[in-house]
């Protein structure tokens, strides 16, 4: 067995093929993330007799996502993902200063992943994330926007430092970036058209909801709507409600026969808003951590 770093297209495509034979891969946002080069620099793959037999990477946030094709599940292979992952925050910290872990989600029903991560001494976090389903076939309820607001799509790059604050603005986070938001935007599956955005009368942007839609397993339409936010300035509006219903009529319009979204455990207002919106919260990722030694210890 060896392994490299990601080279060229071809892995990318080794990596597109080995996603597309599992029967239930957990790497999502595949295209997306590997527009990022910070998370291409952190990708490696492990090949046996010319066959691709996994790979993993770290991506900006310190998460850990890997991939195994099942007749390759041996330690060896196991434990050089993790060594990469550890390597990779090792890295990041000595860079940065910083004392960050290594972390990993998975659903409850990812079994042997979350086996591997326990065995390697990774913690079960009390933050879960939450994934919620509704049937399009459903009648949609309109809630229309409030007085003084009105629905548009987003303008692209031209706006694309005022749609990275609103997003920041609306978690209280900086978890979105310029270089990310563009990402986002050049992925192959990215319609302009489902990039929604709420704006003031004098043209301010106050909310976003991201639609997408993906063919499922079985060449069903699958749509997103999520990420969402408001800006704190226009909380409490209906700005969430109107925003995500009109995602929602979008993506009904289009054929789309489920619509999802993901919040976190801690998200109450937007559990509350996916329920509202006729939405079931239908399974959950647990999230683990890892302490990184400093490469010195």
């Amino acid at each position: 067995m060896k392994s490299y770093l990601l080279q060229n297209e071809n892995n990318l495509q080794q990596m597109r093929t080995l996603i597309a034979q599992l029967t239930q891969p957990t790497v999502v946002d595949f295209e997306e993330t590997m527009l990022l080069p910070t998370v291409r620099a952190n990708t490696r793959l492990w090949q046996v007799n010319e066959e691709l037999a996994g790979f993993a990477f770290v991506d900006d946030y310190n998460n850990l996502r890997f991939e195994i094709a099942p007749k390759f599940h041996i330690k060896q292979l196991e434990d050089e993902i993790i060594a990469w992952g550890i390597t990779c925050v090792q890295n990041r910290n000595a860079e940065t200063g910083a004392h960050d872990t290594l972390d990993a989600a998975f659903s409850r029903d990812n079994s042997w992943q979350i086996a591997l991560l326990e065995r390697n001494g990774f913690v079960q976090a009390s933050q879960r994330t939450l994934s919620y389903a509704r049937s399009l076939d459903v009648p949609i309820v309109p809630y229309p926007f409030p007085p003084g607001f009105q629905l548009r799509a987003a303008n692209g790059a031209s706006e694309i430092e005022n749609l990275v604050a609103l997003h920041q603005a609306a978690f209280g986070t900086d978890n979105m970036t310029v270089a990310q938001r563009l990402a986002i935007m050049q992925a192959p599956d990215y319609e302009p058209e489902l990039d929604l955005v709420a704006v003031t009368a004098s043209g301010e942007l106050a909310a976003f909801c991201i639609c997408s839609i993906e063919a499922g397993k079985d060449g069903e339409k699958v749509g997103y709507t999520d990420p969402i936010g408001t800006h704190p300035h226009y909380q409490q509006q209906g700005l969430g409600k109107a925003i995500v219903t009109a995602g929602l009529q979008f993506l009904q319009a289009r054929g789309t026969a489920v619509a999802k979204l993901g919040t976190s455990s801690t998200n109450m207002p937007m559990q509350r808003l996916a329920e509202a919106l006729g939405f079931t919260c239908v399974s959950e990722k647990l999230w683990f951590s890892k302490e990184v030694a400093k490469h010195d210890q």
